[in-house]
């Protein structure tokens, strides 16, 4: 008996093998640099390819076991990113049926996944300064928003402005764009000093390679601060204001005026007399660490002052802070209503320059009046009782006779007296 014969039919099926691989990121930086750039490592039959992912973190927030940034601020959006690079190269390998070469991997990971990116943004740059500066150089609030007004107008002149952009040609058409605004030279000056400042930062942080703002020359008339005279008060003014008699239905100057005089007789800016604790009174003075400047002062008491420190002294404030001090834009707003309580209706000429073109405003002298006047004042003062510069120094903290030199002013009366001499010849 004859048996059919089975015919058996393989079929040929294609069995590929998963490509073993290995995908991780490590970071690189310069000695000099904060920041680090971050690398994509591809391993696989005993081969490396690294690439460069565009991105970069502070070396301080690289995880070294997850191989991820860590922190927030942001900082989640290059792990999606690097999530997205590991998950791409997965995929390129399970399209080959073989293991690639060195050269044809790299080609593939350049062309699909680490795309060359647009250069970088200025912008997001500058937000990071200023984050960084709030966070660790304690900026205030008005150094925060003068800041902040710098990028917007760069913006509105150039949207899609690059670190390369800023040629010296650039930065001139810059000021020449706020000048069209009307601003004055003062302002263009805080403006680009502000801008240079952030370009030094982006530039130690690796971001921006292009020094030309280094050179760039800026010379802006009115900018010296010789045009126009110091505006503080003479003896005569401030004892007007210390012995001022305040009606009663302007009770909220009182206040307002023991702050600005207690300034007056110890120099202290806003933000540190808006600071001063009960801490801060040691004995017979006050010892402080500045906000603005980090300096530490040790400033001696003197009867207006203890007098001033006397009339709270029972009095409990919030924070255990020593004095009543209300914001710096109010603060500002009540002593022209104090200066003009005060008859200070005398005036004085300010002149500003729009470009070469000078504008002149007369104003009373109550006008002018703002919480900076205290300090000047005070360095005036000391100035017209021959307080020794190294003396007033230790206690303001400037570093340099220039500097204080601005805020002197010369008091009239003693300008007539001494003019007197000459008649007297």
């Amino acid at each position: 008996m004859v048996f059919p014969v089975a015919k058996i039919v393989i079929m040929n099926r294609s069995i590929r093998h998963e490509l073993k691989k290995g995908v991780s990121f490590y970071i690189e930086q310069k000695e000099d640099e904060r920041t680090a750039a971050i690398y994509l490592l591809v391993t696989f039959a005993s081969q490396r390819v690294r690439i460069y992912t565009h991105c970069r973190c502070d070396r301080y927030d690289w995880d070294t076991k997850t191989k991820r940034v860590s922190g927030g601020n942001g900082k989640d959006k290059i792990n999606v990113k690097l999530n997205d690079y590991e998950s791409l190269v997965m995929e390129l390998f399970s399209e080959y049926e073989h293991y690639p070469t060195v050269e044809k991997l790299r080609e593939d990971i350049q062309a699909r996944i680490i795309m060359p990116e647009k250069p970088q943004s200025i912008y997001e740059r500058f937000d990071e300064y200023i984050d960084v500066s709030v966070r660790k150089k304690s900026w205030t609030a008005g150094t925060t928003k003068r800041a902040r007004v710098c990028k917007n107008h760069l913006c509105k002149f150039d949207p899609n402005i690059t670190f390369q952009d800023l040629t010296d040609a650039k930065l001139l058409s810059f000021v020449e764009y706020q000048q069209g605004l009307s601003l004055v030279n003062t302002t263009i000056q805080k403006t680009m000093k502000i801008l240079a400042s952030f370009l030094n930062w982006a530039t130690k942080e690796g971001y921006n390679k292009n020094d030309a703002y280094n050179k760039f020359e800026l010379k802006l008339k009115g900018t010296s601060g010789k045009a126009n005279k110091v505006i503080a008060l003479s003896w005569d003014e401030l004892m007007t204001v210390y012995h001022l008699n305040i009606p009663e239905t302007k009770n909220y100057l009182k206040h307002v005026r023991d702050v600005f005089v207690f300034q007056c007789f110890t120099g202290l800016r806003y933000s540190d007399v808006f600071n001063l604790r009960r801490y801060n009174l040691k004995g017979d003075c006050i010892e402080i660490v500045t906000v603005k400047t980090d300096d530490r002062l040790t400033i001696p008491l003197n009867a207006y002052s203890r007098a001033i420190l006397a009339k709270y002294h029972d009095v409990n404030f919030k924070d255990d802070k020593v004095l009543p001090v209300i914001s710096n834009q109010k603060m500002n707003e009540y002593l022209k209503e104090l200066g003009e309580l005060a008859g200070f209706t005398q005036t004085e000429t300010i002149v500003r320059y729009i470009g070469d073109k000078a504008t002149t405003t007369v104003l009373p002298k109550s006008e002018l009046l703002s919480t900076h006047v205290g300090r000047r004042t005070f360095v005036s003062i000391g100035s017209y009782l021959n307080i020794p510069y190294e003396i007033m120094a230790s206690w303001t903290g400037h570093s340099s006779e220039a500097m204080m030199a601005k805020y002197r002013a010369i008091d009239t009366n003693r300008a007539r007296q001494e003019m007197e001499k000459i008649n007297m010849q």
